[in-house]
């Protein structure tokens, strides 16, 4: 059974009794606001396997850097307050989550360097013009009143930049140099799904491999960008438990196996990295 979601307002906590390491998770654009809701499947599986779960949200934005550093400085807050500074340390991250975890690690150097390893999935190192390209062609289209709106609806922000159309910060060219020149941690996961068309593992993988030979493993499942969202299933088993709620959860269960599959690898790669 897993234990039971916490928040301390900002930052969402799967606790087991006794963990044996620490898995902090950061989500997708926009899903990343609310991990213990969109991610709830897996994150509640790696607490069953005596994970303490650090999941922390952010709100959508350009400034990648900011949001890691952010991130960073709420997981250190997050480790002393629980008690959990010594156990081993894992990140996991899903799309622009994979990101945030690559400049978190830059950001607070004594947190990436005692990271025994980090999780990518479905890594997105995607430019702004490739990341939202329905909004760039609305700015040929729509009054400017209109547009910082539907900036801070999707956005979270408060005001669109002066320019809004520069770029992320730091841009892809340049995330790409503080991964060669600067990214930490030697052992990494990375997991592509075989339906999706917009990841960037394969570039990430030949940088990890250039750095650190031997520590990065790639590996290739069913599934597409979204395949690691996934909801806890809603329905208990009791005396009121239907036909119909069998079948249900048996469409469900299909659903969701690739989600399953990937489960269960990332389950396998932490404890092979735990029992060394």
């Amino acid at each position: 059974m897993a234990p039971t979601w916490q928040t301390d307002g900002h930052t969402w906590f799967l606790l087991p009794p006794q963990p044996r390491a620490v898995v902090h998770f950061l989500g997708g654009a926009f899903v990343g606001a609310a991990p213990q809701v969109f991610y709830s499947r897996l994150l509640e599986e790696l607490a069953r396997m005596g994970m303490a779960v650090v999941a922390t949200p952010y709100t959508t934005d350009i400034d990648h850097a900011q949001l890691a550093l952010n991130a960073a400085q709420s997981l250190h807050r997050s480790l002393q307050s629980k008690g959990l500074l010594e156990l081993p340390l894992f990140g996991l991250g899903h799309s622009l989550g994979c990101k945030l975890q690559i400049l978190s690690c830059l950001a607070v150097p004594s947190l990436g360097s005692r990271r025994r390893g980090n999780i990518f999935l479905a890594y997105s190192n995607a430019g702004l013009d490739r990341a939202l390209p329905l909004l760039r062609l609305l700015t040929q289209a729509w009054p400017q009143q209109q547009l910082a709106d539907l900036w801070r609806m999707w956005m979270g922000s408060s005001s669109p930049p002066v320019n809004l159309w520069l770029e992320f910060e730091p841009s892809p060219t340049e995330t790409n140099r503080l991964i060669e020149e600067q990214y930490p941690v030697r052992n990494n996961l990375l997991v592509e799904f075989r339906q999706d068309d917009i990841d960037d593992i394969p570039l990430l993988y030949q940088q990890l491999c250039r750095k650190y030979q031997g520590h990065t493993e790639w590996q290739h499942l069913e599934g597409d960008h979204l395949t690691p969202l996934g909801f806890s299933y809603p329905f208990q088993v009791g005396e009121e438990f239907s036909p119909i709620d069998a079948f249900g959860q048996l469409i469900y269960q299909n659903l969701l196996a690739p989600n399953h599959q990937m489960i269960r690898s990332i389950r396998a790669w932490l404890a092979t990295q735990l029992a060394h």
